[in-house]
């Protein structure tokens, strides 16, 4: 098994905006450094990574990996780390989860649908095996 991980942030400001630019102007390196990473096996790019949102602009991932360990590898030790500690400057805060695990087969190519109703399951009852949180993860990864 694998570990798919689906991301949702709302953006302070619409894509092409000065408070948001410096996330913007990222994104492309850090998934390059993604497609690098050991562990890594796919991500969605078929979308436009900062889509709108009923509520304003968002910036959406979802990507599989060989492990968990991989991937926390990738978001807190690369390119993706110093991104993830400036969140705080281009991201509204949130008073639910944005972020959310599920395990996978190794060749599944989740869809955003799936990874949607991933989030809101764990929103609606917390972490389980079927979807859970960084905090989770060691008793519910396989």
């Amino acid at each position: 098994m694998s570990i798919a991980v689906h991301t949702y942030g709302l953006l302070k400001a619409p894509h092409g905006e000065k408070e948001v630019q410096g996330f913007v102007d990222g994104i492309e390196a850090v998934y390059a450094v993604s497609e690098r990473s050991s562990g890594f096996i796919w991500r969605f790019s078929d979308y436009e990574s900062l889509a709108p949102a009923p509520v304003g602009p968002a910036a959406r991932t979802l990507s599989v990996w060989e492990a968990v360990e991989d991937l926390r590898h990738f978001v807190f030790s690369t390119l993706h780390g110093k991104f993830y500690d400036r969140k705080s400057e281009w991201f509204l805060d949130a008073d639910e989860p944005m972020m959310v695990l599920w395990n996978v087969e190794r060749d599944a190519r989740p869809t955003m649908e799936e990874a949607y109703e991933k989030l809101q399951l764990l929103r609606a009852n917390g972490p389980t095996a079927l979807a859970f949180n960084w905090a989770s993860a060691e008793d519910y990864a396989s």
